[in-house]
């Protein structure tokens, strides 16, 4: 299969879209929350809160179980609404109280329930912004709401670019109690921006996803592929758990070089995204994803083998490799896999990666409890391995193309 990709100068016309600049401020803010906080919430649990590493994988686990659960539910209710504003303004107010009572609250007990509510809800703010970002440009034409959406994830992921070193910065000069009071003041901006945007024009109601869950001859595929992608997502969330107590605890570095480390992964992330904007051509959607997961494996593996910077700068490019194709084309290729459906495809895709994100937390604790935090990324290689190893079965005992008009060799 190949792709022909729309030019990036039809981005020009997204800023004129009403409302797009103030929508992606919201985004940037919401972005910059994120990755201030998320990089360091590991070394929180385990400096300041003095939580075992089995406790931190509670934790992580309880805030990735209601954050499934809490987002499913409103999206569930967004969907059924004229005007998702309301939802928006409530997710990112919780995310803002959370972020603002973990700058005081110390008591385990107190931060499992402050992860599980406030944490949970929050985390649906991602897709409500996107959601009532994706509302306001439907009146557009042609395929502009679809550059608009990928501009504001452009966006979303420039945050991290920047976010985890003003994180660390905010760590050595104010504590975790200003890291996370900085955090709670991005999401509340994000809100007050999203307030100062009109609800979007009335519209036809979006087709409910029950309502595109019949079954099709593409669903067979669709369990190994989505374990794959369950294993990917594991992997993917026990190594940035763990990265910064790897750097900080067995290499002896800094929380600076912390920030330093996730920031250069962002970055290397925005060329890469651009080279797959700008290719006229590209292999199969599904070989992409197979190099992905090899190339994944090579990165836990330079991790694991580091003595020093040297090689995780190196394993960090790596990564960055990865994510530009696994966050940009993964969703694509499950579309592919389920024409015609693309609301229950894109669902099908996060929710992987919220599953693995829910069985990393208490793994990668009990693993780095028993055998050492170095032990956790040698677990996420052989996870990603077994991704890959399922990719390979996948294809090679399909016997029928892909169901898709552009099926790749």
């Amino acid at each position: 299969m190949t792709e022909s990709l729309a030019p990036a100068s039809g981005l020009a016309a997204v800023w004129r879209l009403p409302h797009a600049a103030r929508l992606a401020l919201a985004v940037l803010l919401l972005g910059f929350a994120l990755s201030l906080a998320s990089p360091f919430m590991a070394l929180f649990g385990v400096n300041r809160v003095h939580m075992t590493p089995l406790q931190l994988g509670i934790f992580l686990t309880v805030n990735a179980v209601s954050s499934v659960l809490i987002s499913t539910r409103l999206a569930r209710w967004s969907d059924r609404l004229l005007d998702r504003k309301p939802l928006v303004l409530f997710t990112l107010g919780a995310a803002a109280l959370g972020y603002g009572l973990l700058s005081v609250v110390r008591v385990y007990p107190a931060l499992l329930v402050i992860g599980a509510v406030l944490l949970g809800t929050g985390a649906a703010a991602f897709p409500q912004l996107f959601s009532f970002a994706r509302a306001q440009f439907a009146g557009a034409g042609g395929n502009l709401p679809d550059r608009a959406v990928t501009l504001l994830r452009s966006v979303f992921s420039l945050a991290w670019v920047v976010g985890p070193g003003v994180g660390a910065w905010a760590l050595a000069g104010l504590d975790f109690r200003g890291l996370f009071l900085l955090a709670a003041a991005c999401f509340a901006l994000a809100g007050l921006l999203a307030w100062r945007v009109p609800p979007a024009p009335a519209g036809p109601l979006p087709t409910p996803p029950r309502a595109q869950a019949g079954g099709g001859a593409a669903r067979r595929p669709l369990v190994p592929v989505a374990l794959a992608f369950i294993l990917y997502g594991m992997s993917m969330s026990m190594g940035m758990t763990m990265f910064p107590l790897l750097v900080t605890k067995v290499l002896h570095g800094t929380d600076g070089q912390v920030g330093f480390l996730v920031g250069l992964c962002a970055l290397l992330e925005i060329p890469v995204m651009l080279a797959f904007v700008v290719a006229r051509r590209l292999p199969a959607t599904e070989r992409l994803v197979k190099y992905a997961l090899a190339l994944f494996v090579v990165h836990f593996a330079l991790v694991y083998f580091s003595q020093g910077t040297a090689l995780l700068i190196a394993a960090q490019g790596v990564r960055a490799a990865v994510i530009a194709v696994m966050a940009g084309l993964g969703m694509a290729y499950f579309q592919e896999l389920m024409p015609g459906r693309l609301a229950a495809a894109t669902t099908l895709f996060a929710n992987t990666t919220n599953i693995g994100a829910m069985l990393a937390g208490i793994v990668s604790g009990a693993c780095a409890q028993l055998f050492g935090y170095r032990a956790v990324f040698l677990l996420c290689g052989l996870l990603t391995l077994g991704a890959w190893l399922v990719m390979q079965a996948v294809t090679r005992s399909r016997s029928v193309p892909l169901p898709t008009k552009e099926t790749g060799a």
